[in-house]
Formats: structure tokens, C-alpha cells, sequence
């Protein structure tokens, strides 16, 4: 049987920097944070221009506001979440990853109910309910900013295309049932299969390596799991690494390029995962300097929306710093702009 790690990968052509970059990827965070300041600056500018403008055409312009963003919007959006994250919970149990929708969907009617008090304030309203009515409102925007930019360049990423011919495919590992591959594993498998076919077809020879230990429940470690599973597929077993020590996504990419630098090159990678994990996947390699390129298959229609709200929250735990900054400033000018328009 031929030994893998005896394999000398093909060299690659690198940037200036020494790692293929992914320049779509790269820009994620400056301009979705570009973006969400030019929101920022524009909706606060559009409420003092409605405020200014005639009395009627200001109430017509604030009741269609008040209609399509929270009664609409806001309430389908939120109805919708709950619904799935009802389903989700019942077919994947109660845990922290799968409770998101409903989280997410409570956080929608909340929103809604904080623009009609903003929109439409009471004249008993106290002070402070007011004031807490606009931070959730600044705050939501916030958060809805950073979603509608992390849609756009998941959506792009996803749909740019792959540059042909790679030297090895990571399969990112996802939890098992026992010794079983999940439905949702078995997604990036099937995926990491299908691009090994399409590598081998152009002449390339890629190496596979399956990244997971072994985790609470699992009586194999996930690595083992995962490569049983491709040589079913047809994949030959001597051109699989078993990487069996990661627990997280950040782990599972450094020790697998340390596996692929201990053949002889760094080489040019794929990153395989689920598709809804593209995103950060292709953020963490870039963090570590690898310049993979991360390809996903295909998640359960049910399990999308929890999944989704799940990575949004984890890119934001990226961005934690720039977050906290932006959001603390958010939400001191909403406090201060209501203090001196009650006082």
C-alpha cells in the first residue's frame, strides 16, 4: 500500500504575501462594517428629515414604515423563526446550537414592538421604557446591518467559482452518532467526494484529510468515522490523512495544514464543509495564514435557518471587538439623543 506521507505535493504559485489569498473573502469585514456605518448615519438622518417635513405626508411616511417593517416584516420574519426553531428542537433536541431561531424569532417581535413605541409613542410612556425602546431599535439595526452584509457575502462566496487543481481537500468533521456519520456530516463527504473526482479527472492527485477527534457520545474518533465512510466511496484509502485530535473548527484547520506541510509543501488546499459554514471556515483560514479555498455541501432544508443564525453569531464573536466598539457607541447616542429630547 502506498504510504501518503511519502508523497511530495505538487509546488504552487503563491501571492506577494507567500498564501493564495481570497480576495472575497477578505473583504468581508471592512465593508460590511462600511455598510453598516453608512446606516447608521442614514436612518437616524431619514427619521429628522421625516420629523421635518409636513405633518401629513410625515404620518402617512411613518404609518407605511410602522406597517412594513414591524407588522410585515419583523412579525413574519419572527412567526417564521419560531415555526422552524420549533421543528429544529423537536428533531435535534434542546441545545445551546439549536435553540437560535427561537431566540432569534422572539428578538424579532421585540423589535417590532420597541419601533412602535418609537414610531408611535404613547403620551403616558415613562421615560425610561422610551429610552430602552430606543436602544433595542438602534441595536436591532445594528445587528440586521451586520445580517444583511453576511448574507450577501456568504451568498457571493458561495457562488464564486473554485479554481481547479488543489493538492489536498480538508473534510471539516461535525459530531457523530456513536460510530455513525450524521446525515449532515455525511453531506460534506458526499461533497468532498464529488471534488475529489473532479480534481483527479484534470490530472491532479489530491490527498484527503478527514479532521475530527473524538467528542462526548462518539465511540470512534470522527476522523476514522469520516474515512471508513469515503472508501466506501470509492476513495482509496492510501490517499486519506486521519487527523483524530481537533474539537473545534479553528483546530481542525491547523492541525490538518500541519498534516499536509509534514508531505513536503504547504500546497494549495480545499476546504470542505457545509455550506452554511463556508463563510467562517474561509475567515479562520484566513486568520491562519492558509489561503484555502472552503466549498460546502449541501444542509438539510429544516436545519438551514438555525444553522445560518448560528455562523451569523459565531462571525460576530469574530468581530467581537469592532462590535462592542460600534455597538457601545450606538447605543450612547441613541441614550443620549432621548435624554435630550425628553429633557
Amino acid at each position: 500500500m502506498l504510504d501518503v506521507r511519502a508523497r511530495t505535493l505538487p509546488s504552487t504559485i503563491p501571492d506577494d504575501s507567500g498564501v493564495a489569498r481570497d480576495a472575497s473573502e477578505s473583504r468581508y469585514s471592512t465593508t460590511g462594517f462600511i455598510f453598516i456605518a453608512v446606516v447608521a448615519v442614514v436612518l437616524p438622518l431619514t427619521l429628522s428629515a421625516l420629523g421635518a417635513m409636513d405633518h401629513a405626508v410625515a404620518e402617512l411616511l411613518g404609518f407605511g414604515l410602522f406597517v412594513v417593517l414591524s407588522q410585515l416584516s419583523l412579525l413574519t420574519a419572527g412567526i417564521g423563526l419560531l415555526a422552524n426553531g420549533v421543528v429544529v428542537v423537536r428533531r435535534e433536541g434542546v441545545r445551546v446550537a439549536t435553540v437560535v431561531a427561537l431566540v432569534a424569532g422572539l428578538g424579532l417581535m421585540v423589535l417590532s414592538m420597541a419601533i412602535r413605541d418609537v414610531v408611535h409613542p404613547e403620551a403616558d410612556t415613562p421615560a425610561w421604557l422610551s429610552i430602552a425602546a430606543g436602544v433595542i431599535v438602534v441595536v436591532g439595526a445594528f445587528l440586521l446591518a451586520q445580517l444583511v452584509a453576511f448574507t450577501g457575502y456568504a451568498v457571493l462566496y458561495a457562488r464564486s467559482p473554485r479554481r481547479a487543481g488543489s493538492d489536498a481537500l480538508i473534510v471539516l468533521g461535525c459530531g457523530l452518532d456513536g460510530a455513525r456519520v450524521t446525515p449532515l456530516l455525511a453531506s460534506r463527504l458526499d461533497r468532498a467526494a464529488q471534488v475529489y473526482r473532479s480534481e483527479r479527472a484534470i490530472g491532479a492527485d489530491p490527498v484527503v484529510v478527514t479532521s475530527g477527534g473524538r467528542g462526548p457520545g462518539e465511540t470512534v474518533a470522527e476522523a476514522d468515522a469520516m474515512a471508513d465512510y469515503l472508501v466506501a466511496a470509492g476513495i482509496p484509502a492510501s490517499r486519506i490523512i486521519r487527523e483524530r485530535e481537533s474539537r473545534t473548527t479553528q483546530e481542525n484547520l491547523r492541525n490538518s495544514a500541519a498534516e499536509v506541510r509534514g508531505l513536503g509543501s504547504g500546497g494549495r488546499m480545499v476546504v470542505i464543509t457545509s455550506d452554511f459554514h463556508v463563510l467562517r471556515a474561509a475567515m479562520l483560514s484566513r486568520r491562519l495564514g492558509l489561503g484555502a479555498r472552503v466549498v460546502g455541501g449541501r444542509t438539510a432544508r429544516y436545519f438551514v435557518l438555525t444553522a445560518f443564525l448560528r455562523e451569523f453569531v459565531a462571525v460576530l464573536a469574530l468581530h467581537r471587538r469592532a462590535n462592542i466598539a460600534i455597538g457601545t457607541v450606538l447605543i450612547a447616542t441613541a441614550v443620549l439623543g432621548y435624554c435630550t429630547v425628553l429633557s
